[in-house]
């Protein structure tokens, strides 16, 4: 009897965790784009539809803290003016909308990322035009949410410069109001 030796194909070597690698490198200097803080500024133009459509510009700020490397725990301040003319027709009048949300950043690939928010909002409408013709100031108040995505355009270390598209609404005993616009922003991260 001839003897033959056995053999078998090669077991296929398995995919490394990306944890694991992470972990491996644990002790050394990130090479992680975002690190602990965040902070952003954004303002660009935006809309306004319920409760005094209107045009005007939107400024929000955005603090966070890196939660992986592909996510961030936000804290956004924001608010958005929409501007009229007063009755009289001779001055320009603001409405505002403001809010406070509680959200996160996920960067999907390395320099597009998309947000969620939930907060708390507020809607001023200076000089609104009632249902009797009259005209009044009211403020509303209401829980707010939020959407958004964004492009970072360039980078240079830790200062991004990018573009975000979003919309904002608040809920008030009155209706909806919401807010959508396309901002130019810096990120320091």
């Amino acid at each position: 009897m001839l003897a033959t030796a056995a053999h078998a194909d090669p077991r296929p070597e398995p995919e490394p965790d990306p944890a694991a690698e992470r972990a491996g490198f644990a002790n050394l200097a990130s090479i992680e784009h975002r690190k602990g803080f965040t902070f952003g500024a954004a303002l660009g133009p935006s809309v306004t539809i319920g409760g005094g459509t209107g045009t005007g510009g939107d400024l929000a700020l955005r603090l966070g803290h890196v939660a992986t490397p592909s996510t961030v725990f936000t804290f956004t301040l924001g608010g958005s003016a929409q501007f009229h003319r007063s009755a009289d027709m001779k001055s320009l009048i603001a409405n505002n909308l403001t809010y406070a949300l509680a959200g996160a950043q996920y960067w999907a690939v390395p320099s597009l990322w998309l947000g969620i928010g939930a907060g708390a909002g507020t809607y001023h409408c200076n000089e609104c035009l009632t249902d009797e013709g009259t005209r009044v100031s009211t403020k509303r108040a209401g829980p707010s949410g939020g959407a958004s995505a964004g492009v970072d355009l360039v980078r240079f270390k830790g200062v991004v410069l990018g573009l975000e598209i979003y919309s904002i609404g608040v809920i008030t005993r009155e209706g909806f109001i919401m807010t959508s616009g396309m901002s130019l922003g810096l990120s320091f991260d």
